[in-house]
This record gives structure tokens, C-alpha cells and sequence, in this order.
């Protein structure tokens, strides 16, 4: 009984976390009505090792467990941390590290309000990574790139930095159809409060340093 339950623990506790609910991915640069294609791309320094993921189960598959998954949503709402909230991760932006995606999202500013991936996947230790910037989607652009978000962390596994690079040279390996400059550049740029005013403390400790 104890062996059944630590193999569906996790997976009880992916189902919990609505991290299913991915955003689709996108095969070529066409787009719905109120939708864009987004190419990017997500990146953590020092890169994680073999050994420092585990996942002890192999219900869903150990690729979609070790993935970035970062909540995106219309409004500046940082996601918490230490909890997940199903809530807070119905449109995720679910990623390979240093691998280019490209999905669909709505057509609308976008914000990146933090994310997650599992360290161990039956103690439920996870990795953060805040959240605080977002993306515009210029007039007649069907495909836009925000660049690559890349996170720093120290020895604790304590986000110390983020930043966002231009990395366009990414674009026409991710494309199977299409040319690279109809993709337009929409570089992520950092969250500030409505109004210029300041950011409070909580929110302020959600956005890179």
C-alpha cells in the first residue's frame, strides 16, 4: 500500500496543480482570431545536473516533470510561492530548458507571474522562479519573439538574478514553415504598477532583481 501510494502521490499532486492546463504549442506562425504565436525561450544558470531532479514514478513521464512551468495571465499577478495554486496555473507556459518554444497565447499584453519545476517529485520539493515581466503584441503581428528569460541561482538554489536576451538568432530553428521576419521582436520588459507608483513589498520580492 505504501509503495502504491508514494507512485500516485505525485501524480495526484500534478493533477492538483492544473498544470496540465499548458498553453498549446504552435507548429507554424498561423494564428487564430485573438491569438499570437510567442517564440522564446527559458534558461537557468547554472543549468540543473542529472541527479538533482528525481522523480521515483514514471506515470506521466519524467520529461514533462523536469519542464519550467510558468503562469501567464492578462494582470501583474504574482503567483505564490511555496503553494501551488491551481488557480494560478490555467494558462502555463510550459518549457524545455534552453530549448526554443513556440505557443499560442491570447492576443493581449502578457504577464509572466512566476513558475516552477520539481526537484523531488514524492518530498514535493520544487524549484521557484519569480514572475514581474510581460509582453506586447505590436498592431498586424502574428508571431512575436520576447527574447530568452534567463534565471541565475546560487548554491541554496536562491534566484539571484534575472534577465531578458535577445537572442533572435533562435527564431528559424523553431520555424518548420514560415520566413523569421514575420516574426516581430516584443522583448520582455519588466512589470511596474499601474500609474508609475511604487510596488509593494510582496510584489517588489516577485520580480527579478
Amino acid at each position: 500500500m505504501n509503495k502504491l501510494l508514494a507512485l500516485l502521490f505525485p501524480l495526484l499532486l500534478l493533477q492538483a496543480c492544473a498544470v496540465p492546463q499548458a498553453l498549446p504549442q504552435a507548429t507554424d506562425l498561423k494564428a487564430a482570431e485573438g491569438e499570437v504565436v510567442v517564440i522564446g525561450k527559458m534558461e537557468l544558470v547554472p543549468p540543473l545536473e542529472p541527479g538533482e531532479q528525481k522523480s521515483h514514478w514514471n506515470v506521466i513521464g519524467e520529461k514533462r516533470m523536469f519542464r519550467i512551468w510558468m503562469a501567464t495571465g492578462p494582470a501583474f499577478k504574482p503567483v505564490h510561492t511555496g503553494q501551488v495554486r491551481a488557480s494560478e496555473f490555467q494558462s502555463s507556459l510550459e518549457a524545455d530548458w534552453g530549448t526554443p518554444f513556440m505557443v499560442k497565447m491570447p492576443r493581449q499584453r502578457t504577464y509572466l507571474n512566476g513558475g516552477l519545476t520539481f526537484l523531488d517529485g514524492l518530498k514535493n520539493e520544487k524549484l521557484w522562479f519569480p514572475g514581474g515581466y510581460y509582453f506586447d503584441v505590436p498592431a498586424g503581428a502574428r508571431a512575436v519573439y520576447i527574447g530568452t528569460l534567463r534565471f541565475h541561482r546560487n548554491d541554496f538554489n536562491a534566484i539571484t538574478r534575472v534577465e531578458v536576451v535577445d537572442e533572435r538568432k533562435d527564431i528559424p530553428g523553431v520555424l518548420k514553415s514560415g520566413a523569421a521576419t514575420e516574426v516581430r521582436p516584443s522583448l520582455l520588459k519588466r512589470a511596474v504598477p499601474a500609474g508609475g507608483g511604487r510596488i509593494a513589498a510582496a510584489d517588489r520580492d516577485a520580480i527579478a532583481r
